[in-house]
């Protein structure tokens, strides 16, 4: 039988795809997510409609949902998911009950109501794993609820005591949570935040008296503990042992997160050992092999208005224009950088991508190709640029040039007066001096965050022929999505859901420790 997964805060579900890759011997699924609950409607729509391929078999996702994907209209989609839905409605239906858009400590949705969605999605089920990432924002709010308690109703009840709450009523065998880095640091009242946090969670009765009275081992998911202290708790030298560098695990991407392994204590914990660290898979291994796309353009600087601000003027855009646009900047930047025009040549033209490219990928350089590749795609889905900024191009280009030439992107001091945004602190060491990152080629990229969906300024591609940011697709490689993995929404809200998931490789690896405990 498969284990039971509930899944909270879950975002686009990112640790629900890692623990769902996860198959036996017989190619079943290990784990089963039951109920995944998150408050954005468009990463819930995400959550559904993955929901809904995991109803088939391994290998089985009908024709239609590739269909679907191809030819997603974010105007039209409530009809076309409808559709869609209609002709396989058992599998909807599960999956429409396990994606539950709900927003945790909101009055809309009473404690009683969660713990009864939970209840039944657990079916009598005693030994199952809870995933999710809470946002601790409110980190003020641990110091203040530990020393006044805790009111059920009190809508200042923080997201983490939601999920503390859960461990308490519910009782998991195990639990990972996920959180920031910055959870390490922070203090309130010179107390150390994340000391308070395992505290709670080692035992989460003490704050929810209501509940049960199981307690927990917090461990490492890439420390060995050192031994286990009188309450038999796990001991660890440093906060910072509990921090995953997740470069070092052979994701693509210098993301550094906290990761917490909870294991009740009455659970057998011999079976655990960390994570072992991978090779170092590169920015180009594997979004190298996705098709070569120009970006858009949609505007220019036009003097300034009656405020003293940019006004603009629209662009049309086409490659012609890209392409005057371009070629301009490189005749400019001839004087400035070690180049040659010709070098950059553009011999074919690109376009901007689409929605869906049909297109035969190269598994060579890739060697996460297998775990992205679906056959039953042939091509490429969410790769598509967005507009820039006229002036922005010419940084982009400077930027993924001087990297080429130089070895490192520059900083704001590099860039010729002419290419200056119109800031007055534009040349500010503080505040603007990596304001337009180009990705190296050859090592992880930076981590991808929800910035992402703002601008793409962080995430200048490294090939200066296609002078342009990183597309969702590109974001979702970096974050290891499997290409068959369709992001729901507009593409400010695909960026956005790809910023905020946990790695689906990254959880696949931890899925397999959480296998070994059950």
């Amino acid at each position: 039988m498969s284990i039971p997964v509930i899944d909270l805060f879950a975002g686009p579900g990112g640790l629900g795809e890692g623990f769902s890759s996860i198959l036996d011997e017989n190619g079943d699924r290990v784990f089963e997510i039951k109920l995944s609950i998150e408050k954005d409607e468009n990463a819930h729509k995400t959550l559904e409609l993955r929901s809904f391929t995991r109803q088939f078999p391994i290998g089985g996702i009908p024709k239609e949902y590739y269909e679907y994907v191809k030819n997603y209209k974010y105007r039209t989609d409530k009809a076309d998911r409808a559709k869609l839905f209609s002709l396989y409605p058992d599998q909807a239906i599960i999956a429409q009950k396990e994606a539950w858009l709900c927003e945790l400590g909101h009055d809309n949705f009473p404690s009683e109501l969660v713990d009864e969605r939970i209840t039944e999605a657990l079916d009598g089920e005693n030994n199952w794993l809870l995933i999710g990432g809470p946002p601790c924002q409110a980190y003020s709010l641990v110091g203040r609820a530990r020393r006044g308690g805790m009111k059920e109703d009190d809508p200042r009840v923080y997201l983490y005591q939601q999920y503390l709450r859960t461990i308490a009523m519910h009782q998991p065998a195990v639990f990972v949570m996920e959180n920031v880095k910055g959870l390490l640091s922070a203090e309130l009242d010179g107390e150390s935040i994340f000391s308070m946090i395992l505290n709670d969670l080692k035992r989460p009765h003490r704050l929810f008296p209501q509940g049960q009275d199981a307690e927990y081992r917090i461990f490492s998911l890439v420390t060995p503990y050192k031994e286990l202290d009188d309450n038999d708790d796990p001991v660890y030298d440093n906060d910072r042992d509990f921090l995953i560098q997740s470069e070092k695990y052979g994701i693509p991407q210098k993301r550094h997160r906290v990761i917490l392994l909870g294991v009740r204590k009455d659970v057998d914990h011999e079976n655990f050992s960390p994570l072992v660290q991978e090779d170092a898979v590169s920015l180009r291994e594997v979004i190298g092999d996705l098709p070569k796309l120009r970006s858009g353009i949609g505007r220019k600087i036009n003097g300034l208005n009656s405020k003293g601000r940019n006004a603009y003027l629209k662009i049309e855009d086409n490659w012609e224009n890209w392409l005057k646009i371009t070629q301009s900047y490189l005749e400019k930047l001839e004087s400035e950088l070690d180049i040659k025009k010709e070098d950059l040549n553009q011999k074919d033209k690109m376009t901007q991508g689409s929605n869906y490219i049909e297109v035969k990928l190269d598994a060579k350089n890739n060697p996460l190709h297998s775990w992205y590749n679906d056959p039953e795609l042939n091509g490429v889905l969410n790769h598509e640029t967005r507009k820039h900024l006229k002036e922005d191009l010419g940084r982009y280009l400077f930027s993924s040039l001087f990297l080429r030439q130089k070895g490192e992107f520059p900083r704001m001091k590099d860039y010729p007066d002419w290419l200056l945004p119109n800031h007055k602190s534009a040349r500010d060491e503080g505040k603007f001096t990596d304001r337009f990152r180009t990705q190296k080629s050859d090592i992880p990229a930076t981590t991808i965050t929800s910035h992402i969906s703002k601008d793409g300024h962080y995430f200048i591609h490294y090939d200066p022929q296609q002078c342009r940011s990183l597309t969702v697709r590109e974001a979702a490689r970096v974050q290891t999505f499997p290409d068959n993995y369709f992001f729901c929404g507009s593409r400010t809200h695909q960026f956005h859901q790809v910023g905020n998931a946990v790695p689906p490789l990254l959880a696949s690896d931890i899925g397999k420790i959480v296998m070994n405990l059950f």
